[in-house]
């Protein structure tokens, strides 16, 4: 079973505003970021990414990722800046079957004459609040005497 999301992230994968943008990394570790439209969360508590392409390179780092058990990040930023990172590990990529066929009808509703490599689920296993006001904060709070001298000298 996946780690228990937060409601905020629901709402933040049903805002149509929200960036959704999936990280994976390559067999030599660079990052690989793409943006994950259909983004969602399925009624299990993963989360599910839909790859259009065969060979494109997030759908081959994400194969490599569940054969080693490594994992991938998933950026959420809402349209009033509320940012979350959540860690997660592929569990699964669904090539056939009912599941695929409802998904492929969706995409190909939603886009047209388009393909469907794989519906990705991805556990979660870890939340990062990301977001820059609640980050500065907290920083500010632990770290008092790390402010920058700009903003000593400027009065802030």
């Amino acid at each position: 079973m996946p780690l228990t999301l937060q409601p905020i992230i629901r709402e933040l994968l049903e805002d149509t505003g929200t960036s959704k943008i999936v990280a994976t990394t390559n067999e030599d570790g660079s990052p690989y970021a793409v943006v994950s439209p259909f983004l969602h969360l399925n009624h299990d508590g993963f989360l599910v990414h839909l790859e259009l392409l065969e060979t494109s390179i997030t759908n081959r780092n994400l194969l490599r990722n569940l054969w080693f058990d490594k994992k991938a990040a998933i950026n959420l930023t809402g349209k009033n800046g509320r940012s979350l990172l959540v860690k997660g590990v592929p569990v699964k990529a669904i090539i056939s079957g009912q599941i695929f066929s409802q998904y492929y009808t969706k995409v190909r509703r939603d886009l047209g004459d388009v393909d469907l490599s794989a519906v990705w689920l991805i556990k979660p296993v870890e939340i990062i609040n990301e977001t820059y006001t609640e980050r500065q904060i907290e920083e500010e709070s632990q770290y008092p005497f790390s402010v920058h001298l700009d903003r000593l000298v400027n009065g802030e």
